[in-house]
């Protein structure tokens, strides 16, 4: 159960990469904007000098700082207790969807600040944490899901310039993770290291917008293949560290208009363990899913979006399909 929980940042950075290409394509468009403007033509003869007072640093990097809040509400499913919900991370695995994954109603929550150094670069920290709303949920193969708060491990990013071809632009994002949660610390890891990727093809269309998205994630422990003991100290079976987690997929969004979006992305996802690290060897590890949204964008100060989406696994079951409802904030 801990090993799952290591992942969800991973996956959710996924789904928030999208974000951070149009926020790209915004800076870009800004800074087409400028150099257009410095390249108009300045009558020639007098021109009389004014010194313009400057923007002091402090103010700058101000300006160039924003913070957002981002937060997920994960709601019941199409079957089942009203006061229960399907996590795809707090799953047994592969396999055993029916029988574990359900948890109490709960919410992610996610706060990031982000400083654009200039158009091309950018770089940011970000904290996550979930809490549950009902009450601790058995499932019927034995494992317990509490409504606890669970911290999760902080992380440090940069956006590196975007990459532009004919058939679209890729974005990459290199984040550091530190082991600021209680399960990483119990189980000695040093650091992480994320690579995120995204494709947004040419689509030559405002509204269709289609892509790739793609995230390796690592994590370093002292040791992969953890020694277990029980409280009397006698062992039981080492505990096989999860090490690597490989995930991405496919999305695609409909613009209906400036206010109103669609979406739709594909997530497939493998993992390494223990003795595998470094080899050729991955698991299945999450089950593949499916997630469709429908987001609105309000003319409201600091409201950037809100919305409802439902995910459910590609090997369909109602108990096994959640609705939820998210919105972001941006200062």
């Amino acid at each position: 159960m801990k090993l799952k929980a290591l992942s969800i940042l991973a996956t959710l950075a996924i789904g928030s990469a999208h974000g951070q290409i149009l926020a790209n394509n915004m800076n870009q468009n800004q800074s087409d904007q400028g150099q257009t403007s410095n390249n108009q033509n300045i009558p020639r003869g007098n021109i009389l000098s004014i010194k313009m007072p400057q923007k002091g640093l402090a103010r700058k990097i101000i300006e160039d700082t924003s913070v957002t809040y981002y937060q997920q509400f994960l709601g019941p499913t199409a079957a089942g207790s009203g006061s229960e919900t399907y996590n795809v991370f707090q799953a047994a695995g592969v396999g055993s969807e029916q029988n574990s994954g359900r948890a109490p109603l709960q919410s992610f929550h996610a706060v990031n600040v982000r400083h654009q150094i200039n158009a091309d670069w950018g770089m940011g920290a970000s904290l996550a944490v979930s809490n549950g709303y009902t009450s601790t949920v058995t499932n019927p193969n034995g494992d317990v899901n509490t409504p606890d708060n669970q911290f999760f491990n902080a992380r440090v990013y940069v956006n590196t310039p975007a990459f532009r071809t004919k058939f679209g632009t890729l974005f990459s994002t290199i984040s550091y993770e530190a082991p600021t949660s209680v399960i990483s610390r119990e189980d000695d890891m040093r650091f992480g290291w994320v690579i995120s990727e995204s494709f947004a093809f040419n689509t030559q269309s405002p509204r269709w917008t289609a892509g790739m998205m793609a995230q390796a994630y690592r994590m370093v422990y002292n040791e992969n293949v953890k020694p277990y003991y029980f409280a009397d100290g006698s062992t039981g079976t080492p505990t096989s560290m999860q090490t690597m987690i490989v995930s991405g997929g496919p999305y695609v969004n409909y613009r209906f208009n400036d206010r109103w979006m669609a979406g739709s992305l594909l997530t497939l996802d493998w993992d390494q363990r223990g003795t595998q690290t470094g080899t050729t060897k991955f698991n299945n590890n999450l089950p593949h899913r499916g997630r469709a949204t429908v987001t609105y964008f309000p003319s409201v100060k600091h409201i950037s979006s809100v919305g409802l989406f439902t995910q459910a696994l590609l090997k369909f079951r109602p108990g096994t399909t959640a609705f939820g409802a998210e919105f972001s904030l941006r200062f």
